[in-house]
């Protein structure tokens, strides 16, 4: 199952981001306070090392509502830590599940687990 979430994309306007999800894959929505606008999320999975997958945060909007995050959108099932990429002194934690958009927020930053 596949779904669209649209994002302003630079100067060039809209964009569409696809979710490829189902089975025992899901896909992550890490909403982040607007100052976080341009830098990287990073993700990866908890007790593994961050690997550099990442993904920009950007405007997004959904319907009437505008919001900034970044959007992962596949990642296999599991438990999963995000930081604003190359600074480990915040983190959230956060589970995908599988044929499901996991939605985040920045908000909920909990000390990060060992690098």
């Amino acid at each position: 199952m596949s779904g669209a979430h649209e994002q302003a994309h630079g100067p060039t306007g809209p964009a569409t981001v696809m979710a490829d999800v189902g089975g025992d894959v899901g896909a992550a929505v890490v909403y982040v306070p607007e100052a976080l606008g341009g830098r990287e999320l990073e993700i990866r999975l908890i007790g593994r090392g961050w690997d550099g997958t990442h993904t920009a945060v950007r405007e997004r909007h959904v319907g009437t509502r505008t919001s900034w995050a970044g959007f992962f959108g596949a990642l296999p099932a599991g438990r999963y830590e995000v930081r604003v990429r190359d600074d480990a002194s915040r983190a959230i934690a956060f589970e995908v599940l599988g044929a499901r958009v996991t939605e985040t927020s920045w908000y909920q930053c909990t000390s990060p687990t060992a690098t």
